[in-house]
């Protein structure tokens, strides 16, 4: 019922430092993997990353386009993920159809007498 099998998932992510682009690109692995498929996925592992391209942006940010000048960084980073799953088939499951009937009874009110003191 579980399958091992091996597969590569290309994905990009972005940020304010190099960790942060990286983390980001890493954190959409397991989403893009599961996008399509109706197999439940016990277990996925990295066996391998490659850096497809990674870049860094760079541009300076003025007030009034004369004051306060600061440098902006952004990092971009394209990775080619090679990762090896565990995962059940949901093909191989057979499902029992089972259809319950509703039955509506009619619960009987009691009368309660109050008594005043």
């Amino acid at each position: 019922m579980t399958t091992s099998r091996k597969e590569s998932v290309e994905v990009s992510g972005q940020g304010m430092t190099k960790q942060s682009a990286f983390s980001d690109a890493i954190a959409k692995v397991q989403k893009k993997l599961m996008a399509g498929s109706e197999d439940v996925y016990l277990q996925i592992k990295p066996i391998g990353i490659e850096t497809l391209s990674a870049t860094k942006e760079t541009h300076t940010e003025k007030f009034c386009f004369f004051f306060l000048a600061r440098e902006k960084v952004s990092y971009t980073v394209n990775l080619l993920v090679h990762v090896e799953m565990t995962v059940v088939s949901m093909d191989k499951v057979t499902f029992v159809d089972v259809q319950k009937e509703a039955v509506k009874t009619k619960n009987s009110l009691k009368s309660v007498a109050f008594k005043r003191l």
